[in-house]
């Protein structure tokens, strides 16, 4: 693409991005961050359009467009927010590919689809790691911001302790960070329970979490976590 893909044109721009996905590495994505800062309705209706697609790798496609298609605005909105969560909801039931409905629980998450909460908690238990790490990772942006309703800390409760590392620290993370109107008491709760039954892996990571808070945080919570003050167990 000329000039670095910037003066590309729309069709070069998703034939590049496509390319970068087949790839299937953790290698950079020029052509799909350049989707990303053109939200015309142009690029809007052909990623939109990818979700009804044969091909897994199209379909991821424009999952993966409409998660960051657009600038946030001050109250977290995407440019065609309604319309993005009508479509992706729309396909999301008939997914058959679970990379795919993991990268589309990711865009309920990124434009804020707070109605879709009970479909992406449905979730939660899903044998695939990719679609379990979606729910973890879009769960604090779906839940009330004043109050996590209990439903979204019990699922976050159970990923914290899933079998795959990714999943278990997103969850733990929003546990113990995204989570609105919990008593503290609660929080040391959670972390007595999760440490005294971790093993020394999973005691290691409850132990990292207890350096990412600030010093305001409670300082039970960070003996809870296995903080300072904490020797380690034996495995």
């Amino acid at each position: 693409m000329a000039d670095g893909g910037v003066g590309a044109s729309t069709d070069e721009l998703f034939a590049s991005a496509l390319a970068e996905i087949e790839r299937d590495d953790e290698g950079p994505a020029p052509a799909l961050l350049l989707l990303h800062d053109r939200p015309t309705r142009e690029v809007f209706e052909r990623a939109a359009g990818l979700l009804a697609h044969d091909d897994p790798a199209r379909r991821e496609l424009g999952a993966r467009v409409l998660r960051e298609l657009g600038p946030r605005a001050a109250d977290g909105s995407r440019p065609f927010r309604t319309e993005t969560i009508e479509v992706v909801v729309a396909e999301l039931a008939s997914e058959p590919d679970y990379w795919v409905l993991g990268h589309m629980l990711s865009v309920l998450g990124y434009h804020g689809a707070r109605e879709s909460l009970d479909l992406v908690l449905g979730h939660r238990s899903h044998a695939e790691q990719a679609v379990r790490f979606g729910v973890a990772a879009a769960l604090p942006e779906l839940a009330d911001p004043d109050r996590t309703q209990d439903r979204v800390v019990e699922a976050l409760l159970q990923l914290a302790e899933d079998d795959d590392a990714a999943v278990r620290w997103y969850a733990l993370y929003a546990l113990f960070h995204e989570t609105a109107g919990i008593a503290a008491a609660d929080r040391v709760a959670w972390a007595t329970a999760l440490t005294g039954r971790g093993n020394r892996e999973r005691r290691e990571e409850l132990r990292h979490l207890a350096t990412t808070f600030d010093e305001s945080a409670d300082p039970a919570l960070r003996v809870a976590l296995g903080g300072p003050g904490i020797g380690y167990a034996r495995g």
